[in-house]
């Protein structure tokens, strides 16, 4: 096996996937980039074996098969439990749309080190995922932009084998367009199009993770050269296998979702439960709140009525002295009755309280 260290920016320019189709390639520790007389390592974060030969090579890298790995079991949860677990799905529609594109892009332009584009390209999925997951319209409006995605990837493929686009604006801009248009239809029919969308972008990672343990991503790029518009090497048999298997695997999916695995589920209803939970949790604590406040009061009152008590019973009794014997026997009388009422009222209140 080749190994190429990339040694000034023009080489980079130069070699692209394309290229790099017709031998080997690894990145090995030693090797350093130049740019502007500045240099600094490059360790090997993901070993992908570029090459045109239809043998299958069983060299992988460790991280890479690790990415792999996790990639194909996402792209089963995906792909038969997308709709089901709808707050998690949209997290990993966010995270790795960030992810991957941010990765990508970072790397077309040669401006940072392979750690530095991993760390953002984790940074920036990590964000766009809790943006897709807590703003559950964001998060509907990407499933559908990567549903257009899929759409546009499939049909340039099958352009290429006729015409090459002129230019790379070209499919991006289709790629733009039908996105937007399938995002804002996912907005109107959630459930049907959210459904297809995670068993195509599901079928999709899952292939791809595929795809490295059987030719090291070949078919992958080879997608992403049709992003770019840029020339590919021909594709081995097992290549439109993997290609082939990606329809088949989001009918599948597709089938499986609406018959078994979403059925009884609906995201706008478990939305809806929530926000009455909260508003029955928001009326009982009022309600508390307005009965410790009627509590308060009777306290208040009864202990203001007392005092009040025990004061006219003192005025009573000192303005009996003063007056005859005949008027004091008849008050005496009366302030007995006032002394029953009252107790009873204050009896009466207790228990209330």
């Amino acid at each position: 096996m080749s190994k190429v260290g990339l040694t000034n920016w023009s080489d980079t320019n130069v070699i692209s996937s394309t290229s790099l189709a017709t031998f080997n390639v690894t990145f090995p520790v030693s090797e350093v980039f130049d740019s502007n007389n500045v240099t600094f390592p490059v360790t090997e974060v993901f070993d992908i074996d570029y090459h045109h030969s239809c043998d299958i090579s069983t060299k992988y890298g460790i991280v890479t098969s690790i990415v792999a790995a996790v990639s194909f079991l996402f792209g089963i949860l995906y792909t038969f439990f997308g709709y089901r677990f709808f707050k998690a799905i949209m997290f990993l529609t966010g995270f790795i749309f960030g992810s991957v594109l941010t990765y990508m892009i970072i790397l077309e332009q040669n401006i940072l080190p392979p750690e530095g584009v991993l760390g953002c390209a984790v940074g920036a999925g990590i964000l766009l995922g809790l943006v897709t997951m807590l703003i559950q319209q964001t998060g509907l409006f990407l499933t559908g932009f990567n549903l257009g995605v899929a759409t546009v990837t499939v049909i340039l493929v099958v352009v290429e084998q006729f015409v090459h686009p002129p230019s790379k604006w070209i499919p991006i801009g289709v790629f733009l367009l039908l996105g937007i248009i399938f995002g804002i239809l996912n907005l109107k029919f959630q459930k049907i199009l959210t459904v297809i969308g995670t068993s195509v972008i599901g079928s999709a990672i899952g292939l791809a993770g595929i795809d490295y343990f059987v030719e090291h991503c070949h078919m992958t790029l080879y997608l992403w050269d049709r992003v770019l518009a840029q020339e590919s090497s021909g594709l081995c048999w097992f290549s439109w296998l993997m290609f082939a298997l990606w329809p088949v695997c989001a009918a599948a999916g597709t089938f499986v979702q609406w018959k078994f695995t979403s059925v009884g589920v609906d995201h706008r209803l478990a939305l809806k439960g929530w926000r009455q939970r909260g508003s029955h949790l928001q009326q009982v604590r009022a309600s508390g709140r307005k009965e410790t406040q009627q509590v308060r009061y009777r306290h208040l009152y009864q202990a203001r009525r007392v005092k009040g008590d025990v004061i006219s019973q003192n005025f009573t009794h000192s303005v009996q002295h003063k007056l005859p014997p005949a008027m004091q026997s008849l008050t005496a009388l009366t302030t007995e009755q006032i002394n029953d009422d009252d107790s009873t009222a204050t009896t009466t209140l207790t228990q209330v309280t």
